[in-house]
Formats: structure tokens, C-alpha cells, sequence
């Protein structure tokens, strides 16, 4: 939410010098890494929707825990509009670079609770209870994380400012091919007793044990010299609200149109397991191939962005 984003194409062309090309690069390299996997973190949830509606919420109708477990991931979308007005407020006034820091910090926190939760069979519905807890930090950090990070490709790209810019979103595409990747290899090669007594946390730990990699490429980055060169905004929100309504507005029914299908692609495996009864190998592969097309496809809708402009594209 960073209020900067809010009209790129008015903001100076910096020259494409040497070093500023290269400071592009890097960014991307460090925003992608760090936004795969903190979108990897959110996502991988549902993909062992099903397990963990069993280990979680065993009691009752299989279907009424199924969705007891897509409520409690809505939970992290509800909370990220919070996420990105709080901490793109702090990306305003303290800088780009401590505000990636913190989201990829916080989203560690919620994998960690995630990756550690005792089952309902060890601890009732406290268990229920820290998954919720994490799915509320996640979804609190990846709010601040889109906005953040588009802003930060942005800001330091010295031309094609779009196409840096779709990295964000095709580092979730990526997340979003992997999640399903995890979701494949680990029903296809594990027991049925293994995938819920362990196999289910995997994905969560190797977020976890990734996330210290991606904090110490953050620390890293330099700060947009855009930022460090005016005074920080002494009331972003107030800005934003004030002189961007109809591009707020434009913005959010964008996005909100998109996400749509990330949420069709995310629960497709679910229904095509418990309803229509296909394996998970097939159910899963849909998912990856979804992932892989985000992950060419935007940079490519970025590219033609640059030329026609975000209204024609």
C-alpha cells in the first residue's frame, strides 16, 4: 500500500546507467527469492488442505472439517489488507529495505508456529487455535510484502519499470507451481500414516530453514534512492486516501479479479481428491502446470506493459 506505487508511470526515468541496471537486477534476484517464499509459506497450505483437516479437526463431518480448514486459510486473506496499510505505512516513513526485512520475519514466525503445531490428538483444539494464530501472522505479513516489494522493483528499476515490477507476481507463480510440487511428491511417495504423522510438516520446515537465506539477502539490499532522496511522508495513509481513490479503487478490483484464480487453482486439488475421487498425482499436477504459466507469463505481460502501458496490457 505504499502510497508511492500509486502512479508509476509519473514517476522520472532514472538512467539506465551500468550500476543502476546491475542494483535492478539484484533486486529482483532478492525481492523474488524473498516473495517466493514467503507466498510458499501462505500457500502450501492448502495444498494438505485435506490432512490437515483430519489431524486438526477430526471430530464431526470430514466435509464440515474441510472447511473448517479453508476458513481458517481465509483467515490470512482477510487479515492482508491490515497487513499491507500497517506495514506499508512503516515502508513509507522507515524505508523499503526494514520493511521486506520484517514481512519475511514475521512470515517466518507464522511457519514456525505452523511447522510445530500439535495435532488435535495431542492437544485438542489448541492446536486449531496456533494454526490460526499462524495463518493470521502470514496473512498480516504477506499484505505488507506485495506492496512493499512491488514498490521496492519499482522504485529501483531504472526503465521497464513493469517488467520488474511482474517479478512480484511471477515469484507467486513459482511458489505456487512448488507448493503443488511438495503437494505431488509427498502423496505419491509416502505412506498414507507417514503424510499425517510427518510427511505434512516438510514443506514448512524447509520454508523455515530457507527463510534465514532470504533474510540475509534482504540485509543486503541498498535502499531506493528514490526514498532516501526526498523527506519520508509524514502521513501516507492520509495521501493515499486523499488524492488516489480512483486508482485504489481500479487496483483493488484488479487484483481482487486475479485472485480469483489463485484461489480456483489452490482448492482445485482439494475438490478433485474428495469429490470427483482422482488421485493426487493428477489432482496435483494441475496445480504446478498453473504455477509454471504464471511464472513465464508475467514477466511477458510486464514487458508489453512497458510498451502499451498498465491500462492497454
Amino acid at each position: 500500500m505504499s502510497s508511492s506505487t500509486a502512479n508509476p508511470q509519473q514517476e522520472p526515468v532514472l538512467e539506465a546507467t551500468p550500476e543502476r541496471l546491475l542494483a535492478a537486477r539484484k533486486a529482483v534476484i532478492s525481492s523474488s527469492i524473498g516473495a517466493a517464499l514467503e507466498w510458499f509459506d501462505i500457500i502450501v497450505f492448502a495444498s494438505f488442505a485435506v490432512v490437515i483437516s483430519e489431524i486438526f479437526y477430526p471430530e464431526g463431518d470430514p466435509v464440515f472439517s474441510l472447511i473448517l480448514t479453508f476458513a481458517t486459510f481465509a483467515i490470512s486473506y482477510l487479515v492482508r489488507p491490515i497487513g499491507g496499510l500497517v506495514l506499508g505505512r512503516f515502508a513509507d516513513r522507515r524505508g523499503r529495505k526494514p520493511a521486506l526485512t520484517l514481512t519475511l520475519f514475521l512470515m517466518m514466525l507464522g511457519t514456525l508456529l505452523m511447522a510445530i503445531a500439535p495435532t488435535y490428538s495431542q492437544i485438542g483444539v489448541w492446536g486449531a487455535l496456533i494454526i490460526l494464530a499462524s495463518r493470521l501472522l502470514q496473512g498480516f505479513s504477506a499484505g505488507g510484502e506485495f506492496g512493499t516489494a512491488t514498490t521496492f522493483l519499482v522504485e529501483t528499476a531504472p526503465h521497464r519499470k513493469m517488467y520488474y515490477a511482474s517479478w512480484q507476481i511471477a515469484s507467486q507463480g513459482a511458489s505456487m507451481a512448488l507448493a503443488s510440487a511438495f503437494g505431488f511428491a509427498l502423496n505419491t511417495y509416502l505412506s498414507e500414516e507417514a503424510l499425517h504423522s510427518w510427511g505434512w510438516r516438510v514443506p514448512f520446515l524447509i520454508g523455515l530453514l530457507v527463510g534465514p537465506v532470504g533474510l540475509y539477502i534482504r540485509s543486503k539490499l541498498d535502499e531506493t534512492e528514490e526514498f532516501t532522496s526526498r523527506p519520508p511522508a509524514k502521513s501516507p495513509l492520509r495521501t493515499l486516501f486523499a488524492n488516489h481513490w480512483g486508482r485504489i479503487l481500479a487496483a483493488s478490483a484488479s487484483v481482487g479479479v486475479a485472485t480469483i484464480s489463485v484461489y480456483m487453482i489452490l482448492f482445485m486439488p482439494t475438490f478433485a481428491m474428495s469429490n470427483l475421487g482422482i488421485s493426487p498425482t493428477a489432482a496435483y499436477l494441475g496445480g504446478i502446470l498453473a504455477g509454471l504459466i504464471c511464472l513465464i507469463g508475467s514477466p511477458l505481460v510486464g514487458r508489453l506493459a512497458d510498451r502499451v502501458g498498465p491500462r492497454g496490457s
